[in-house]
């Protein structure tokens, strides 16, 4: 239900976070032009939000799979609603991070509660459902609130809608080849391979999507910064947090994804299991993959999206999507798992090379390569150290504690002997 519902999540949302989280970061200090361009959204997103919940009528009138889950599919619909018109954007635009974290904190800790007061046995699946909403969307009802601090939208303006439809199809499109390649590995897995070549990988690659995206959540948090500077045509100021960025999100990928490939056993015994050991080459490969998708969520959050090149960022998602059915069904029938987080890498590298051609005069800077080879030094010593302190170490819990104590002082002092800014 959940995953039927993410759909009409992502058609009601069309691509309005990612392109007013820009455009507001640009008019934030202009209150009559944030709230008209607020109102705009508003509307805009309250036209698709009632066209998805049409759809997903329609759906019930002629799919018969949909009235299976008819209870938890109404249920879960709910976050169609909250999620479009909670203004997320509005916040992140005006780098409101201490509110979002409190209000995110706050509403999981209750549903943490709900959870453990009213989810007693298997028959309880509806409240759980109902639960999950909450925690994933009702702190959106408190957007709505709050929100009137910042806009008022109902201020008479001039509706002006046409000229956000082109970069809002453009960003849709954006979202809809990246979900098509996030999903495309386990599908085609299904089809060409079997049900346990699907569990093996999904055990692999959710390791090393949690790790990219602690990394990740911080780039994206750049994104209304440097548009601001953009705006404001403050180009000294906007390469200065390119450069400190970039070392940033570096600092953090390349260890983890050495590290990663260092505790992939340990980790897929403890949170998956022994009979997930299979999907251990696989995790080793993809867990380089962290370094691509880092750089990629940096390109787009810093470089792309602020400039308005996002046009770019749809060829490199398209280009993937090709690419990762082309590599799929040549290396799954082969090598089922192995094969599909071989074409998962390599799309990551071609998401980064399509998007690296229009952002490379801005990353052609010594400081950075330097940074860069620092990085990678120090990250190899690490890895080096590790593998003769705690290769042979056979408690699980025992070798991720101490490769993380070992393996983080050896990257810090490397980096420090280095003279890592």
């Amino acid at each position: 239900a959940n995953s039927i519902i993410e759909y009409f999540v992502m058609f009601a949302a069309l691509g309005v976070v990612s392109y007013a989280t820009r455009e507001v970061a640009k008019i934030r200090d202009d209150n009559h032009k944030l709230n008209a361009f607020s109102r705009e959204i508003l509307l805009i997103n309250f036209i698709s939000t009632a066209i998805s919940y049409i759809a997903l009528f329609i759906c019930f009138i002629f799919v018969d799979k949909f009235n299976e889950y008819r209870i938890l599919i109404i249920v879960t619909a709910s976050k169609i609603l909250f999620s479009t018109l909670g203004i997320e954007w509005l916040y992140r635009a005006k780098e409101e991070y201490g509110y979002i974290t409190l209000r995110q904190i706050i509403f999981q800790i209750i549903s943490l509660i709900l959870l453990f007061s009213f989810v007693k046995t298997p028959d309880d699946y509806v409240i759980y459902a109902a639960i999950g909403v909450f925690a994933n969307v009702g702190s959106n009802v408190l957007n709505l609130i709050y929100s009137r601090r910042f806009i008022n939208v109902f201020e008479k303006t001039k509706l002006q809608l046409k000229k956000h439809i082109k970069p809002i199809i453009t960003f849709f499109g954006i979202t809809c080849a990246g979900k098509i390649n996030n999903a495309l590995d386990a599908v085609m897995l299904g089809f060409l391979a079997s049900d346990t070549a699907v569990g093996l990988y999904s055990a692999a690659i959710k390791i090393c999507r949690m790790v990219f995206e602690l990394i990740t959540s911080v780039v994206s948090s750049f994104l209304p910064r440097t548009s601001y500077y953009i705006e404001k045509n403050q180009i000294d100021e906007y390469k200065k947090i390119i450069e400190k960025v970039f070392a940033g999100t570096f600092f953090f990928a390349i260890p983890s994804a050495f590290g990663l490939y260092f505790l992939c056993e340990p980790i897929i015994v403890i949170f998956s299991g022994d009979q997930y050991l299979s999907a251990i080459p696989s995790m080793k490969i993809m867990s380089f993959s962290i370094i691509f998708s880092c750089a990629n969520s940096f390109l787009n959050n810093l470089i792309i999206t602020p400039q308005r090149k996002e046009k770019f960022t749809l060829i490199s998602q398209i280009s993937a999507a090709i690419c990762n059915i082309i590599l799929n069904i040549l290396l799954i029938k082969k090598y089922e798992v192995l094969g599909a987080a071989i074409a998962t890498l390599i799309v990551e590298i071609v998401l980064v090379a399509v998007i690296l051609i229009p952002s490379f005069k801005f990353l052609k800077n010594k400081n950075n390569l330097f940074a860069l080879c620092k990085i990678i030094i120090g990250s190899v010593t690490m890895f080096i150290v590790l593998y003769f302190t705690c290769n042979t170490i056979e408690n699980h819990i025992l070798k991720i504690v101490l490769s993380l104590i070992i393996g983080g002082i050896t990257y810090i002092l490397c980096e420090i002997i280095l003279k890592n800014q």
